[in-house]
Protein backbone atom coordinates (compact mmCIF):
# COMPACT_ATOMS: atom_id res chain seq x y z
CA UNK A 1 0.00 0.00 0.00
CA UNK A 2 1.21 3.54 -0.85
CA UNK A 3 1.17 5.97 1.84
CA UNK A 4 1.12 9.95 0.94
CA UNK A 5 3.77 11.86 3.36
CA UNK A 6 3.22 15.35 3.33
CA UNK A 7 6.60 17.86 3.27
CA UNK A 8 5.52 18.96 6.99
CA UNK A 9 5.55 14.87 8.04
CA UNK A 10 8.98 13.69 6.16
CA UNK A 11 12.12 14.58 7.79
CA UNK A 12 13.41 18.08 7.24
CA UNK A 13 17.00 19.23 7.77
CA UNK A 14 18.24 22.89 6.67
CA UNK A 15 21.94 22.82 6.52
CA UNK A 16 22.13 27.06 5.36
CA UNK A 17 23.49 25.87 1.54
CA UNK A 18 21.16 22.49 1.63
CA UNK A 19 17.23 22.81 2.77
CA UNK A 20 16.13 18.90 2.61
CA UNK A 21 12.97 16.35 3.10
CA UNK A 22 13.75 13.24 3.63
CA UNK A 23 10.42 10.67 2.84
CA UNK A 24 13.00 7.42 4.20
CA UNK A 25 15.48 6.93 7.17
CA UNK A 26 18.40 8.61 5.32
CA UNK A 27 21.58 10.59 7.12
CA UNK A 28 20.32 12.23 10.08
CA UNK A 29 16.71 11.27 10.20
CA UNK A 30 15.91 7.90 11.23
CA UNK A 31 12.25 6.80 11.14
CA UNK A 32 11.86 2.67 11.82
CA UNK A 33 7.96 3.32 10.10
CA UNK A 34 9.33 4.81 7.25
CA UNK A 35 12.92 3.05 6.42
CA UNK A 36 12.30 2.58 2.74
CA UNK A 37 9.73 0.90 0.49
CA UNK A 38 10.38 -2.03 -1.65
CA UNK A 39 13.67 -1.85 -2.93
CA UNK A 40 13.28 1.90 -2.96
CA UNK A 41 15.31 3.36 -0.18
CA UNK A 42 16.05 6.98 -1.30
CA UNK A 43 13.14 10.22 -1.77
CA UNK A 44 14.76 13.38 -1.03
CA UNK A 45 13.68 17.14 -2.01
CA UNK A 46 16.98 19.02 -1.84
CA UNK A 47 16.89 22.97 -2.66
CA UNK A 48 20.80 23.67 -2.88
CA UNK A 49 21.71 26.96 -2.63
CA UNK A 50 23.31 28.62 -6.06
CA UNK A 51 26.90 27.82 -6.08
CA UNK A 52 26.65 24.94 -3.44
CA UNK A 53 26.90 21.37 -3.85
CA UNK A 54 27.58 17.85 -2.00
CA UNK A 55 31.56 16.91 -2.12
CA UNK A 56 32.60 14.30 -4.03
CA UNK A 57 30.73 11.16 -3.19
CA UNK A 58 30.17 7.57 -4.37
CA UNK A 59 26.69 6.63 -6.43
CA UNK A 60 28.23 2.76 -6.64
CA UNK A 61 25.11 0.30 -6.79
CA UNK A 62 22.57 3.28 -7.23
CA UNK A 63 19.88 4.45 -9.66
CA UNK A 64 19.47 8.41 -8.68
CA UNK A 65 16.74 10.46 -10.79
CA UNK A 66 17.24 14.18 -10.73
CA UNK A 67 14.30 16.51 -11.48
CA UNK A 68 15.66 20.17 -11.38
CA UNK A 69 12.35 22.44 -10.96
CA UNK A 70 14.47 25.77 -11.25
CA UNK A 71 17.61 26.59 -12.31
CA UNK A 72 20.91 24.10 -13.06
CA UNK A 73 22.81 21.58 -11.31
CA UNK A 74 26.03 20.27 -11.98
CA UNK A 75 27.50 16.69 -11.57
CA UNK A 76 31.11 16.20 -11.07
CA UNK A 77 32.65 12.82 -11.75
CA UNK A 78 35.65 11.77 -9.88
CA UNK A 79 36.90 11.59 -13.32
CA UNK A 80 36.96 14.99 -13.87
CA UNK A 81 33.59 14.26 -16.42
CA UNK A 82 30.92 17.41 -15.38
CA UNK A 83 27.41 17.08 -16.76
CA UNK A 84 25.16 20.29 -16.33
CA UNK A 85 21.33 20.16 -16.57
CA UNK A 86 18.63 22.57 -16.44
CA UNK A 87 15.32 23.69 -15.32
CA UNK A 88 12.65 21.17 -16.15
CA UNK A 89 14.80 18.34 -17.67
CA UNK A 90 14.86 14.65 -16.09
CA UNK A 91 18.30 12.99 -15.57
CA UNK A 92 18.83 9.59 -14.41
CA UNK A 93 22.53 8.42 -12.82
CA UNK A 94 22.30 4.29 -13.49
CA UNK A 95 26.00 3.42 -11.81
CA UNK A 96 27.28 6.19 -12.24
CA UNK A 97 26.85 6.82 -16.04
CA UNK A 98 24.27 9.56 -17.01
CA UNK A 99 20.99 9.23 -19.18
CA UNK A 100 19.15 11.87 -20.30
CA UNK A 101 15.37 11.10 -20.47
Amino acid sequence: MITIRKSEERGHFSHGWLDTFHTFSFDQYYDPAHRHWRSLRVINEDRVAPGQGFPTHSHRDMEIITYILSGALEHSRQHGQRFCDSARRRAAYVGGKRCVA
